[in-house]
């Protein structure tokens, strides 16, 4: 998943869904408007119940042409032939060993720059910024400060709403990702993805 003029929106699953009533959901949702790629995160499920769930949504995904990407095991992704994998900083290595270079390996770094910059080295395509909000959240300077200095994109994760869209947008980052915001949202997940992206776009970019 590479960086694109403007930034992007990215999905990421709820954390328990039915595959089969998602799926239709999905795809209403990807026919809304522009996505660059969905993250399959099932917190807690075996391996069985993934690989389900996968099986469901790569039809939808690659008939959409974005990536789907799965949560934390390298070894899984690659077995179910996915499009990548999302992993701790500290992981970088050992999923690009597990998953070869066919396939994406993104980078969760927390708020932290230098593991950013070590998951970069490690041989990470994107590394994710997060959460936006709470006491651990993120400085919107820190992702500024990658966004205009690096050439690996970066993706800004969790908790992101509506009412902030435009000023994370401002900050460079290539990929903004929502969950609950789209898939909870009142006005329904179609609606709310207008509604993000016509925020992104309004967003004064850096530069």
């Amino acid at each position: 998943m590479s960086g694109t003029p403007g930034c992007r929106i990215c999905l990421v699953t709820p954390p328990a869904f039915e595959p089969t009533a998602f799926t239709f959901l999905l795809a209403r949702v990807l026919d809304a408007g522009d996505v660059a790629s969905l993250r399959l995160r099932m917190p807690g499920a075996g391996d069985d119940d993934v690989a389900r769930a996968a099986d469901a949504l790569v039809r939808v995904t690659h008939r959409a042409d974005i990536a789907l990407l799965l949560d934390g095991d390298a070894a899984l992704a690659r077995r179910l032939g996915l499009d990548g994998v999302h992993v701790p900083a500290d992981r970088v290595a050992a999923a690009r060993a597990a998953f070869g270079e066919a396939g994406s390996v993104g980078a969760a770094c927390g708020g932290s720059y230098d593991d950013a910059m070590v998951a970069a080295e490690a041989g990470a395509d994107y590394v994710a910024f997060g959460p936006a909000r709470g006491a651990h959240a993120v400085s919107r300077e820190t992702v500024a400060d990658w966004a205009s200095a690096m050439v690996v994109p970066c993706i800004v994760s969790g908790g992101i709403d509506l009412d902030a869209t435009g000023a994370w947008a401002s900050t460079g980052a290539e990929f903004l990702e929502f969950g609950r915001a789209a898939w909870n949202a009142p006005e329904g997940p179609e609606q709310a993805l207008r509604g993000l992206l016509d925020a992104i776009a309004r967003a004064p970019r850096p530069g």
